[in-house]
């Protein structure tokens, strides 16, 4: 145990003191202006790893009861701000954006910036305030212990812990009563997923395999009805499959995307990292038949679902590729769509990218370092940053969306 005073805010979901012996900490559930006693669970030489166990002065008049004490310190992951004023964590994470805007895109982007008149700051999403963060979620997973119980893993480690409850998750998740009869249908060890579509039943998928309850097989398709200013969007996907995990978090990407990339009948859209459709399908419409929009996917099971999502829109086509910057140097198209995996684009393929014949890129970004990184390779490469905005689509963690409209300079 150490005794520290926690003075910042850092990327990944915690607070930042010093040590005793002078090594940095960085220590989950705190807020800064604490005093706190931290269990060590890592360190290395330069640095200490801990969660906060005892608040010795204060609280901060942010902080607040967690709705979810498995999730709290020495507990499973998932939750690592629930600790954290659902009012407060937008400026948490917009204090995280800036920071590191700073530290990984350099002095060139931030004063880049800054001239252009950039507003780097994270909103939540509308409705959230109502349940602090709480019961937005239409995914969760777990892992079958060893009695039956739904378990996951404690942060940063292998071991199980079973926890009674998923207060992340919507409720049509609880109607699944995950807790009952399912404990003497599955085996220890499963990955079990449990999903809860806007437009079909909620179902168990134990990897491709599915269920309604108990002994009663499902689908292992659901529907998803995603409806962006009254119009309908409606994809089939595979329940095992990747999907935004927020309830609202189709339709805000949706949204955010259209109006960043201002596509218009006719224009030549290609999207990188399409997945299953979601961003594909009303840009095709935005599109119409007039112009086309060529998406690439690196994973086959995703792209199936997009060819059905796709199937009565002939002028977008979806193919399976690995993404890489020589693939990109064939690519034309007007507007580039991306939206990369946590990692991603990668400076090269964001700078072959940049040098590409697309006059606007459009990209989605789930981690703030790779999307700075990203973004200063493009402005290095002759972008101009002339849009951005950054949603809290996972309240109560430290991640968060960004959406970023770079453009060739006016000439």
């Amino acid at each position: 145990m150490i005794d520290i005073d926690l003075t910042d805010i850092a990327h990944g979901g915690a607070c930042v003191g010093r040590a005793p012996d002078g090594r940095v900490v960085f220590a989950r559930f705190g807020l800064p202006g604490e005093r706190v006693r931290v269990e060590v669970t890592g360190e290395r030489s330069s640095l200490v790893r801990g969660d906060v166990v005892e608040v010795l002065s204060g609280p901060s008049e942010h902080r607040v009861q967690t709705a979810w004490p498995e999730a709290g310190p020495l507990g499973v992951g998932g939750a690592e701000l629930g600790h954290v004023a659902f009012d407060f964590q937008a400026r948490w994470k917009t204090h995280v954006l800036r920071a590191t805007l700073a530290r990984v895109g350099g002095a060139g982007l931030a004063a880049h910036l800054a001239d252009r008149g950039v507003d780097c700051r994270v909103r939540p999403m509308d409705g959230d305030a109502r349940t602090g963060g709480w019961a937005t979620r239409t995914r969760v997973e777990f892992v079958v212990g060893e009695d039956g119980t739904p378990s996951m893993h404690r942060e940063g480690t292998h071991d199980l812990l079973p926890v009674s409850g998923f207060p992340l998750a919507v409720a049509d998740v609880g109607d699944l009563d995950l807790f009952g009869a399912w404990r003497r249908a599955w085996r220890p060890g499963q990955r079990v997923r449990a999903v809860a579509p806007s437009g079909s039943d909620p179902v168990i998928a134990v990897g491709q395999t599915c269920w309604w309850a108990p002994g009663f097989r499902a689908d292992r398709y659901v529907r998803e009805d995603v409806v962006v200013d009254g119009r309908l969007y409606p994809y089939r996907v595979r329940a095992s499959g990747f999907w935004q995990v927020h309830r609202d978090g189709a339709a805000q990407l949706i949204r955010t995307v259209l109006r960043a990339a201002r596509v218009e009948p006719g224009d030549g859209v290609v999207e990188l990292y399409a997945g299953a459709g979601l961003l594909t399908q009303p840009l095709a419409l935005a599109v119409g038949d007039s112009g086309g929009v060529w998406a690439f996917e690196g994973m086959r099971e995703a792209t199936d679902d997009a060819r059905a999502n796709l199937r009565d829109l002939p002028w977008a086509r979806v193919q399976t590729a690995s993404i890489t910057a020589r693939f990109a140097r064939d690519l034309g198209g007007r507007i580039l769509v991306a939206d990369p995996p946590r990692s991603g684009l990668g400076r090269d393929l964001a700078s072959t990218l940049a040098a590409g014949p697309a006059r606007r890129i459009v990209l989605v970004s789930c981690d703030p370092a790779a999307m700075a990184r990203d973004v200063a390779a493009m402005h290095e490469a002759g972008r101009v940053v002339t849009g951005f905005d950054a949603v809290d689509l996972f309240p109560n963690t430290h991640h968060f969306e960004c959406v970023t409209v770079l453009e060739r300079p006016a000439s």
